[in-house]
């Protein structure tokens, strides 16, 4: 059996795409397209999302349920609060989205990427992840709890009070994030840092031993 690579795959779609306005509805395949406007607190399911842009897209406070998102760049977009129901996405790109309040529980993800996204307090509890990239998004007070996210990549993240615990890391690289404040610091097992995160990454598995550090006799 061939081994799966390690590098993520970009987004796979037509650069000429067609830019009328393209409605998000229950069951709906939408191909080949560029999705914009107005779907706050829309409650779809089993979207079918393929080879599109979502641009300026609001979909803040929605539900979607058992939606699949295959090569598809999402830009410029407000996602705060939305709610994915054992999604599945696959070689999709997030670029300066927001995602503050994202529930996710369960997901699952393969070859997506983040880019610049604010993602404060998204709650991805159990997601499972292949090839995960995150670079310059703001994770703070986010939760990774028992997340299967081994070989992933946070670049320059900032990972403050994030939840940790249970979540497969190994082989994970975290240069150039903020680790202060980390949850389950048992988790940072296997992964790789920087000199300059040797002090809070310490912290946080000493907090996860119950190490407590003093100089009183």
């Amino acid at each position: 059996m061939p081994k799966k690579s390690a590098f993520r795959t970009a987004p796979r779609f037509d650069r000429d795409l067609s830019d009328e306005r393209v409605l998000l509805e229950d069951d709906a395949d939408v191909t080949d397209a560029i999705v914009s406007g107005n779907f706050v607190d829309s409650d779809l399911t089993s979207q079918q999302i393929k080879s599109c842009r979502l641009v300026d897209a609001r979909l803040t406070g929605s539900r979607l349920a058992r939606a699949r998102l295959t090569d598809c760049v999402v830009a410029d977009s407000d996602l705060s609060g939305v709610f994915l129901e054992e999604c599945r996405l696959t070689r999709v790109e997030f670029h300066r989205c927001r995602l503050s309040g994202l529930q996710a529980l369960g997901s699952n993800f393969e070859d997506v990427a983040f880019f610049s996204c604010k993602m404060a307090e998204a709650s991805l509890r159990t997601s499972e992840w292949q090839r995960a990239e995150f670079h310059d998004c703001d994770l703070v007070d986010s939760d990774f709890h028992g997340s299967r996210l081994a070989g992933a990549r946070f670049d320059g993240c900032d990972l403050s009070g994030a939840d940790l615990s249970k979540s497969d890391l190994r082989g994970s690289r975290l240069h150039g994030s903020i680790l202060d404040r980390i949850h389950g610091g048992e988790a940072l097992r296997g992964v790789t840092i920087g000199s300059d995160q040797i002090v809070p990454a310490a912290l946080a598995v000493f907090a996860a031993l119950n190490i407590s550090v003093g100089d009183d006799e």
